[in-house]
């Protein structure tokens, strides 16, 4: 086979496991999961990853075998059966199939025809939808079950194999080379791209190819996923920047040999005992480090300061300034008062009541001035003149009162009120100060003992301080309370305060950071630092060498891996799949597409098929081949007929393109097309049926009787189903084919059959029902002595839904004479007196024959039959 020989010599160029692939593919045409196994292997092979044990593939064997090779196998389908539970299909019935030839399987809308359909869509290959498969709605205890099918196949016309399907799913792939036309799939051939379904098999070899390889492309991805290989992340090792150990693991990788591992990682007690050695020497220098001495100084300075601003806050309120100040506040305070006193007693002496001049009484007497001056709209409170009265009391006053609100009013207007009152504030607020000193040190007790450390007999001289600032607050309280002026209160002299030697200490401590500042060990620590770092990175090394081993190892195998994995990528075998179709695909399809448009007919619209190949397969899709047309789609433009004729040719020319001859299905393919497209296409059908078993699923008699005419014209054989269907139950096969589609012959043998049934309800029923039964045969032997003017009175000249009048015919029609007419006119003329449909008077009603008259009836026409054709 040359497309089989052009593989093998691309393939000779190409990975060693491509090789095999391709040879195990010529010869077994399937790669099974173990072969995939093995091909990965042999894959690893190449880069040291495997050990794996294989035969190289010996090209001349293979081409051998290729030029041998016989095209693929064709598929027969024999039978449907085992039926369980899909839609309302009988479990008992089984749809057989002509193993050659055309099958027409007839049935009126609802007969289970498309059940029978959706069951080989499921099994079979075919474009766009797929038709969901239902539980039996008449069955209920099928809810839920498994929805299964058999069906039987030949290839060798003797042995016969099934293919299973459950739940929408098939046990074997082998009908997938047979196809189903429908109008789902018409539609999707117009609208969409499809990969070509029938493709020489070296073709097919290239795109299992490209599978097959992904498949192995998968098994090595999931060997990078495997825990085996899972990554040791050694960027989390504490070690030192410019260590030895720190520029190996930076540079750590798949080229890294573990040699140089061994290197970094030698280890003994005497690096141990340095580790020792340097560790202590560091703590030691750290120890006379002027950096944390001096952060230690500026810590206890803050320490220092703290108690430092606490005992100037005491001095602050205790001692010097504060002392006169507070001198001024209480004498201001006595003096105020007793002024205050002696004015009040001169204008409030001699009254009857108690209280006159406190703060109660002088919120009345302004009280008393706001009600009054808003009722006057004057501003004349206390009016004291001789018509004036009390504004509380609205009595007449006399002269001791106005004098008495006189002297009210100079009273309020008197500084000495105000003086004093703003003395007592300032009074209250001093004694407060006093009472709210803190001589709580508790908090500072640590400073406390701190000091002592550095500065002798520092703790008695804090107390000592303490009780002498502590009496001077009692002192202060006591004169006070008093409430007598004072010429000076007395001060305290303290030397060598414990404020002023922390004053002096925290100098001390500011001017040794000032020299810490400038000290430094940096430079000795440095070379010890670097040193030990560089072991500690040798121990990290050692301890974690087993698992940065692995990691190499790891790395190594992962690139390995990774490249075994660029070996996987497909695009030359879409490249060479693409050489391979426009040298034996695409020129063929193209041709054998315009071939099949004109058996059709199709001559209104120019249309082209392209091909262009996508991972390793090879998709086909239609285009308007005319000016300005690239921007307009096929659907939009192409009428009902036309689309289908389009749909079609391209389904017919894939067909011609393949190396095998399998059954091709069609379901209902000229729905609701008109008189014209239908003829086309049943005699195309018709023609496909002389190479191939061809099977119909159609619900149109015209159709079916079109078919039928081809089918006789063409010599091919024939075979109608016809389905029918109880109220629960759809898919029963009728006896026989549609009564329009049976030949005269056939007829009359139905009729005689009928005639016992007629026989036994004459015997065993009522006279009405024989009648009824006998009115509808009747209707059927007329029906049958037309079929017999058309058949072979007239010699098929003449024929109901035929497309023409077959004038070659006449010849043999002019025998006939007038006995022969009146012969022919006389029983079609009983017949339409007793058939159904016919209203006769009640007074012509005549005796219904009886089931011999019948028989008798039926015997005239088959004896005339022999006689006109024994006459020609």
């Amino acid at each position: 086979m040359p497309i089989l020989n052009d593989i093998i010599n691309w393939v000779e160029s190409k990975p060693v496991f491509w090789q095999v692939a391709i040879d195990r593919l010529i010869r077994n045409n399937e790669l099974t999961n173990n072969d995939i196994t093995e091909l990965t292997e042999i894959c690893k092979v190449d880069f040291k990853l495997s050990q794996f044990n294989f035969t190289k593939v010996d090209f001349n064997d293979l081409r051998n075998f290729a030029n041998n090779a016989t095209s693929n196998d064709d598929v027969i389908l024999s039978k449907i059966f085992n039926i369980d539970n899909v839609n309302a299909l009988s479990k008992t019935c089984e749809l057989e199939f002509a193993p050659k030839g055309l099958t027409i399987v007839y049935g009126d809308n609802g007969s289970g025809k498309s059940s029978y359909v959706s069951i080989l869509k499921h099994a079979c290959s075919t474009r766009g939808h797929k038709p969901k498969i239902n539980d039996n709605l008449y069955d209920p205890t099928c809810f839920g079950n498994d929805k299964k099918a058999d069906i039987e196949y030949t290839i060798d016309g003797t042995n016969f194999n099934t293919v299973n399907l459950v739940n929408e799913e098939v046990s074997n792939s082998v009908l997938k080379s047979v196809d189903v036309f429908d109008t789902f799939s018409a539609n999707h051939y117009i609208d969409g791209e499809d990969e070509i379904a029938f493709i020489p098999q070296g073709l097919s070899i290239v795109e299992k190819l490209a599978i097959d390889i992904k498949r192995v492309e998968s098994e090595l991805n999931s060997e990078l996923l495997s825990p085996a290989l899972k990554e040791f992340d050694y960027s989390l090792l504490d070690v030192s920047e410019g260590s030895t150990a720190k520029t190996f693991l930076d540079n750590l990788n798949a080229e890294t040999k573990l040699d140089e591992l061994r290197a970094e990682s030698i280890w003994n007690s005497t690096k141990d005992s340095r580790i020792e050695q340097l560790i202590k020497e560091i703590e030691k220098l750290n120890a006379t480090d002027p950096k944390k001495n001096l952060k230690e100084n500026e810590e206890k300075i803050k320490r220092f300061e703290i108690l430092q601003n606490k005992f100037q806050t005491l001095e602050d309120n205790l001692t010097g300034q504060i002392l006169i100040d507070l001198k001024q506040t209480l004498n201001d305070f006595v003096t105020t008062s007793k002024a205050l006193k002696e004015s009040s007693e001169k204008a409030f002496s001699d009254l009857p009541i108690e209280g006159v001049g406190n703060s109660s009484w002088k919120l009345l007497w302004e009280s008393a001035r706001k009600f009054y001056n808003e009722s006057s709209e004057t501003e004349n409170f206390p009016e004291v003149n001789k018509d004036s009265n009390c504004p509380l009391c609205l009595q007449d006053l006399d002269e001791d009162a106005k004098n008495r609100f006189t002297s009210f009013e100079e009273f309020i207007k008197n500084d000495i009120q105000k003086t004093y009152d703003e003395a007592s504030n300032i009074f209250d607020l001093a004694i407060e100060d006093l009472n709210r000193l803190d001589f709580s040190f508790e908090e500072q007790k640590p400073t406390t003992i701190e000091l002592n450390e550095l500065i002798d007999d520092y703790s008695q001289n804090q107390v000592q301080y303490l009780e002498l600032l502590s009496k001077q607050k009692e002192n202060l309280i006591t004169h006070f309370n008093s409430k007598k002026t004072i010429e000076d209160f007395n001060k305290i002299e303290i030397e060598n305060t414990p404020k002023t030697l922390i004053q002096e200490l925290i100098k001390t401590l500011k001017e040794t950071n000032e020299k810490l500042k400038v000290q430094s060990i940096e430079e000795d620590l440095k070379p010890l630092n670097k040193e030990l770092n560089q072991l500690k990175g040798e121990k990290k090394i050692f301890d974690f060498k087993p698992k940065l081993g692995r990691e190499i190892y790891r790395q190594k195998k992962v690139k390995l891996l990774n490249q075994c994995i660029s070996k996987c990528n497909t695009r030359t075998i879409t490249t060479h799949s693409n050489e391979l179709a426009t040298k034996y695909i695409s020129q063929n399809l193209k041709q054998n597409f315009k071939t099949e448009l004109t058996k059709l007919g199709f001559k209104n619209i120019k249309i082209e098929t392209e091909t262009k190949g996508q991972r390793g397969k090879q998709y086909h899709y239609l285009r308007l081949d005319e000016q300005n047309g690239d921007d307009i789609a096929l659907k939009d433009i192409l009428s009902e007929g036309e689309h289908r004729c389009i749909s079609l040719a391209t389904f017919l020319s894939e067909l011609s393109i393949s190396e095998h001859k399998s059954a091709i299905i069609f379901d209902d393919p000229v729905s609701s097309l008109d008189h014209k497209w239908r003829n086309k296409i049943s005699k195309r059908i018709a023609e496909e049926a002389l190479k191939r078993q061809v099977i119909v699923f159609t619900h149109d008699i015209t159709f079916l009787l079109m078919i039928q005419e081809h089918s006789n014209s063409l010599n091919c054989d024939l075979d109608i189903k016809s389905l029918t269907r109880k109220k629960k139950e759809t898919g029963l096969i009728a006896s026989n084919p549609p009564w329009d589609a049976l030949p005269v012959g056939k007829r009359i043998g139905l009729l005689k059959g009928a005639y016992q049934k007629l026989e036994k309800i004459e015997r065993t029923e009522t006279e009405e029902v024989y009648k009824e039964r006998a009115k509808i045969l009747y209707g059927k032997l007329r029906e049958t002595w037309e079929r017999f003017i058309e058949e072979v009175f007239l010699n098929g000249a003449i024929q109901r839904f035929g497309r023409a009048i077959q004038t070659q015919r006449l010849s043999k029609i002019v025998d006939l004479t007038d006995v022969d007419y009146n012969l022919v006119d006389t029983n079609m003329s009983k017949c339409s007196t007793y058939f159904t449909g016919h209203d006769t008077a009640g007074t012509l009603i005549e005796e219904m024959p009886d089931s011999d008259e019948f028989l008798a009836d039926i015997l005239i026409l088959e004896n005339y039959i022999k006689v006109i054709r024994k006459r020609r």
